[in-house]
């Protein structure tokens, strides 16, 4: 029988430029498990935790919480995996308490302390390549700073440096990011940019806003997220976190423009240390956005239980350990159904 001519070009390619070159669809292993977030809500806007082998950003004005989602995310990955190892280039300020109280695992974390980028760029590629660690965190791509323009005079220019730079990095790091599609073994990386906003020059309609360093590097990234700050969360009048809103403005791995709330605490308030996500409160939201909690006016249903009022759901989701994980088993698995509400033949009162 004669030999089919496509698989005969498979054979000869993988010989000459190396196996893994051509693979059949069906040799397919199955993609690694995504890494969470450390917030369920993030997690379903990302569709299933942020995907391996390639470079998703954090995006957002100041003091939004873009920081606080990476430093959650290693910590929640640390916590599922005790040999979990970050590189995090910290070309601002790494503040070790900070990144402790929210989880990070900092004996599992490697700190690049330079801000010259190449030199950063260089050693995210070596250990990327090398398989030596498990994420790889760029905080912030804003304050890297090419060598020429360090060295030089402030009056001294060094125009587009930056973008080149970078979009050379992403190219070389998307080369050393591959792993092998039938081997399910081979170390997979998870790659978190950081970086800010900026006022385009002389453009006042639209969007005005742009990042440092050219657009290139967009086309680059696997997922776009956009934190921003939406509220403050007060205690006795006193500031002690913020409710911060992310949305996907590119995601090529599930449907974009998905937005998620998460409330964060950077200082201890009832039921609440520095550094935790209110993680019950989005559950709720969660629950109710995707109906798996009934409303009917004031009243809130669950498998035949019935509160009145959001608080009162809320409180017995809080003290109620079994209770939270059946609604969040419903909500993390759509294809479990909760029991079915028999409503009640007494006419009630919709506040």
């Amino acid at each position: 029988m004669a030999a089919n001519p496509l698989d005969t070009l498979v054979k000869k390619v993988n010989k000459d430029l190396g196996e893994g070159t051509l693979i059949k669809g069906s040799d397919l292993a199955d993609a690694p498990p995504r890494v969470p977030s450390g917030s369920l809500a993030i997690d379903l806007m990302l569709g299933g935790g942020w995907p391996l082998n390639c470079w998703s950003e954090l995006v957002g004005e100041p003091s939004s919480g873009k920081s606080v989602i990476a430093a959650k995310t290693i910590a929640a990955a640390q916590a599922l995996n005790p040999d979990f190892q970050c590189l995090w280039v910290a070309a601002e300020p790494f503040e070790a308490k900070w990144a402790a109280a929210c989880g990070v695992d900092l004996s599992r974390t490697t700190l690049v302390n330079t801000r010259i980028m190449e030199e950063a760029y260089q050693v995210c590629i070596d250990a990327i390549d090398g398989r030596l660690v498990d994420a790889v965190v760029i905080d912030s791509l804003s304050a890297l700073t090419p060598k020429e323009e360090d060295d030089k005079a402030i009056d001294e220019l060094t125009v587009g440096l930056g973008a080149r730079l970078t979009n050379k990095f992403m190219r070389k790091s998307g080369t050393v990011q591959r792993r092998s599609l039938v081997d399910n073994t081979d170390r997979p990386c998870l790659g978190l940019i950081i970086s800010q906003f900026r006022d385009k020059v002389g453009v006042s309609w639209g969007d005005t806003r742009t990042t440092p360093y050219g657009r290139g590097k967009e086309f680059h990234y696997m997922i776009r997220v956009e934190v921003r700050r939406d509220d403050w969360i007060e205690h006795d009048k006193h500031k002690v976190g913020m409710v911060m809103k992310a949305r996907t403005v590119k995601n090529k791995t599930a449907p974009p423009q998905r937005l998620s709330t998460v409330d964060f605490y950077w200082e201890q308030a009832p039921g609440f240390d520095a550094g935790d996500y209110d993680l019950i409160k989005e559950i709720a939201n969660i629950a109710m956005a995707l109906d798996v909690v009934e409303r009917a006016g004031a009243y809130y249903r669950f498998n035949g239980r019935q509160w009145q009022g959001k608080d009162a759901f809320l409180g017995d989701l809080r003290s109620e350990v079994d209770l939270r994980k059946e609604v969040e088993a419903v909500v993390r698995n759509p294809t479990i159904t909760a029991m079915p509400v028999v409503p009640t033949r007494r006419r009630m009162k919709h506040g």
